[in-house]
């Protein structure tokens, strides 16, 4: 029975997640197998999204080492079929694919953290920072101080924040610097990862007061909502240019 064109993609697909095999695609065996014809097709499929994946990951790579890294790159290729012909998106649950592998977590409990860290250094390179607040920053020194309470402030979109038990941020700049000693991974560490107006992203360890009260912007606290030890850190804020502007709760 011949196939259509989209049951032939389709079996195609689950062929190079080892779901179908090579006659189920159509392929016709001579001096080589369908089967062998196609695994030819699934080494490719699955060594160049391995690379697409260390691109992404260049510090969980150095920290696993290349085999291992390999191997947890495969299970994730083999179980996140790859649903678009643009890979930029591409490795979203790969921290998560860690856990399958409990040597790794014990040997490296952060290394799940470390690649969130990286996914979210990719991704925020593609986020759309069009939508304008309600009000820009600048137009808070001419509000009426009785409305000051009813401020929520706005945060870029390209704004990521992390935290973690470990010195993930501080793990990540010594990978990439290649000056590991005298880091103590097990200090709690929180941050932002940013994307800056030319494109290239970057990041800052903040204080647990700064990192607090950008949790409560992110969630749309009003100034009357936040502790005053929070909003010290205000000015921090606003110097490294994550806030875009406020609106005014009702």
């Amino acid at each position: 029975m011949s196939l259509t064109l989209s049951e032939l993609q389709a079996n195609f697909a689950s062929a190079l997640h080892y779901q179908a095999s090579g006659e189920d695609c159509g392929i016709t065996s001579d001096h080589f197998s369908a089967e062998q014809r196609i695994q030819i097709y699934r080494n490719n499929f699955i060594i160049s999204l391995q690379e697409v994946l260390a691109a992404t990951y260049p510090v969980t790579l150095a920290l696993l080492g290349e085999e291992c890294f390999n191997q947890v790159a495969r299970h994730y290729v083999l179980t996140h079929p790859l649903e678009q012909g643009d890979v930029t998106q591409y490795g979203e649950q790969f921290d998560a694919s860690l856990n399958a592998f409990s040597q790794i977590q014990s040997a490296a409990p952060y290394i799940n953290t470390i690649a969130k860290f990286e996914w979210k250094m990719d991704q925020v390179r593609y986020v759309n920072d069009d939508v304008s607040p309600r009000y820009p920053l600048e137009a808070l020194a001419e509000l009426d101080v009785e409305l000051h309470p009813n401020v929520t402030f706005t945060l870029h979109k390209n704004v990521e924040l992390l935290t973690s038990n470990y010195a993930v941020f501080s793990l990540y700049q010594a990978v990439k610097q290649q000056e590991l000693e005298g880091l103590d991974i097990h200090n709690q560490e929180s941050g932002v990862i940013v994307c800056g107006s030319e494109g290239i992203p970057w990041y800052q360890v903040l204080d647990n007061n700064s990192f607090q009260l950008l949790q409560k912007m992110q969630r749309q606290y009003s100034l009357s909502e936040i502790p005053p030890k929070e909003l010290a850190s205000l000015n921090e804020l606003i110097t490294l240019h994550l806030i875009s502007g406020f609106d005014l709760k009702p």
